[in-house]
């Protein structure tokens, strides 16, 4: 098992301009607090739950571009503790809506570490979308939460055909996931071999300890 400790992911069209993308975040706010607003869950003159459902995740999807903007505006906002089976969770939720590939959750009792939400949301999504790309249409898909020695885990695995050894901050999504692990005082493990398959194992200190990003 390697860990990867590559140098977080930077450049894009705003690098240079800091200000032209927080106007930009600015003026996308007022279109993600409208679709909150439209997408909230409610039972009133609705019976299908199959349609509450699809409202509930369509919500969920817009407080998660909110909670990104946040971070693009507050780069520099205390740190609390994250529900990481719940997080893990709703990850799931909409990567199942996006492939066909068996995704087996292996749900634990609540495990909580301190991190930044929408960080740690982006890292597991990018681990998950990698897996399940790794997988392919006949393979499954594992996503386990655990806490153990004082440490708060999410650990991803597919039975895909594995990438061998990784070279540091290398692999699809991973710069952006080992930026965000570290920015929580984590790290990152991977192990894969040919035909083995691929597990990215995420940890974190264990607790509701409160910390500063970097």
């Amino acid at each position: 098992m390697s860990a990867v400790d590559g140098p977080p992911a930077v450049g894009g069209p705003f690098a240079d301009d800091p200000q032209h993308l927080l106007r930009l975040c600015h003026d996308l706010r007022q279109y993600v607090a409208a679709g909150l607003l439209l997408s909230e869950p409610s039972a009133k003159g609705i019976d299908d739950g199959a349609v509450l459902g699809r409202l509930s995740l369509i919500h969920q999807q817009f407080r998660t571009i909110a909670e990104l903007l946040d971070g693009e505006q507050e780069p520099a906002r205390r740190i609390g503790g994250v529900n990481l089976t719940q997080l893990a969770g709703e990850c799931a939720d909409v990567v199942r809506l996006t492939y066909r590939v068996p995704l087996i959750f292996e749900r634990s009792a609540r495990v909580v570490a301190p991190g930044d939400q929408a960080l740690l949301r982006r890292a597991i999504g990018n681990l998950l979308d990698n897996a399940c790309r790794a997988a392919g249409s006949s393979g499954k898909v594992s996503i386990r939460i655990e806490e153990t020695e004082g440490e708060a885990c999410v650990e991803v695995s597919d039975d895909g055909p594995g990438f061998g050894g990784v070279a540091s901050g290398t692999g699809h999504g991973l710069q952006v996931v080992s930026a965000a692990v570290r920015a929580c005082g984590g790290r990152l493990e991977i192990s894969s071999s040919p035909g083995f398959g691929t597990a990215v194992r995420l940890c974190l200190p264990a607790g509701h300890r409160t910390v500063r990003s970097a």
